[in-house]
C-alpha cells in the first residue's frame, strides 16, 4: 500500500488498480470511503480503462473486427507500477501488453496521480497514445462514499445534491445498455435525490450531456459528507440494484456505456475519446471530504 497524508488527512492506495482503498480524517479517524464490505461490493474506488459501463454481447468492434472487452475494462485488477512518490502525491502508471491487444488493439500509456491539497484528493488521470494510429478509448472514476447514517430499518440513508442542468436520466437495461428513453431525477420536495431501495430500482441514474459539474452525497440530516467534481460529460450514480446499502459510488466518466443493441464501430459508441498518436489525454475528478456538522440549505 501507499500512503499520503497532509494535516486534513490520510489516503491509503493499493498499486492494484492503483485504486484508493481509505480516505480518513487525520483529527477524528472518521473513514469516509466504503471499506469493499463484499456482502454489497466488494470496489472501493477502480478506475475505468479502456471501457466504462456494458459493451453489447461484450464485444468492441474496430474497423470491422470484434474484440472482446469486459464491462469497465480490464487496467481495475492490474498492478500498477509506482512512479513518483512524495508526502503528499503518488503517481502509478501502467503500460499496455501484447496479451492486452487481443481486447484492445492499441498500444496504450496510462498514469493517475493522487495529490492531497487541503481537504481534498485530486485524482488526475493521463492517457499516451505511443502508437501510429489514432486511438479510442473510454475512462471512468469510480468512488465510493460510505454512508454513516445507515440503518436496514430506515428506508433512506442520505441524498445527493447535483450540480448542473438537469434534464433527466437514462437507464441501464439488457446487459447493462442504455435505452432511448429518459426519465425525470427523482428529487426530494427541497431538491435533493434520496439515497434508497427505489432510487436505484433501475441499478443506476445516468446523467449524459454534461448536466453534471459536482455532486454531495449528505447524511439522512442533511450535512456535507463528501463532494465529487469533474469535467466528464457522463455521470453515473450507483448503489446495488434491489438491496438497501451502506454506500452510493459518484462516478464520472469520460465515456458512455453502450445503447442496448449497438454494433458500431468502436468510434460511434457514447462520448468516445479520440487520441492522436504521441500526444496525451487528460481528465479526473476530486474528492472532498467535508466536515462539521452544518447543513446543506
Amino acid at each position: 500500500m501507499e500512503t499520503i497524508c497532509n494535516e486534513e488527512l490520510r489516503v491509503t492506495v493499493s498499486p492494484v488498480g492503483a485504486e484508493i482503498q481509505q480516505a480518513t480524517d487525520v483529527r477524528t479517524g472518521t473513514e469516509y470511503m466504503w471499506q469493499g464490505d463484499a456482502r454489497y461490493w466488494s470496489g472501493r474506488s477502480p478506475i475505468l480503462f479502456p471501457a466504462v459501463g456494458g459493451l453489447w454481447n461484450a464485444t468492441c468492434r474496430v474497423g470491422g473486427k470484434a474484440y472482446p472487452l469486459p464491462k469497465h475494462g480490464f487496467v481495475r485488477l492490474r498492478e500498477w507500477d509506482v512512479l513518483e512518490r512524495r508526502p503528499d502525491s503518488v503517481t502509478f502508471g501502467l503500460s499496455g501488453t501484447e496479451a492486452d491487444l487481443a481486447a484492445f488493439p492499441w498500444p496504450y500509456a496510462l498514469r493517475v496521480r493522487y495529490t492531497l491539497r487541503g481537504r481534498s484528493v485530486e485524482a488526475a488521470f493521463e492517457v499516451d497514445n505511443p502508437g501510429t494510429e489514432e486511438m479510442f478509448f473510454q475512462m471512468g472514476g469510480h468512488p465510493g462514499i460510505a454512508l454513516p447514517d445507515f440503518s436496514e430499518d430506515e428506508p433512506v440513508s442520505g441524498f445527493l445534491k447535483l450540480e448542473g442542468e438537469l434534464r433527466g436520466v437514462l437507464r441501464a437495461g439488457e446487459q447493462g445498455c442504455t435505452g432511448p428513453e429518459r426519465f425525470p431525477v427523482p428529487l426530494t420536495a427541497d431538491g435533493l435525490v434520496p439515497l434508497s431501495v427505489d432510487t436505484f430500482a433501475n441499478e443506476a441514474l445516468i446523467f449524459d450531456g454534461g448536466q453534471i459539474k459536482a455532486a454531495t452525497v449528505l447524511g439522512t440530516d442533511r450535512r456535507p459528507l463528501a463532494r465529487v467534481e469533474s469535467t466528464a460529460p457522463v455521470w453515473l450514480f450507483w448503489s446495488p440494484q434491489g438491496v438497501h446499502s451502506p454506500f452510493v459510488c459518484a462516478e464520472p466518466w469520460y465515456g458512455l456505456c453502450d445503447p442496448i443493441g449497438f454494433e458500431g464501430d468502436v468510434s460511434q459508441r457514447p462520448f468516445i475519446n479520440r487520441l492522436a498518436p504521441g500526444q496525451t489525454w487528460r481528465g479526473g475528478f476530486v474528492l472532498t471530504l467535508c466536515q462539521g456538522s452544518s447543513t446543506w440549505g
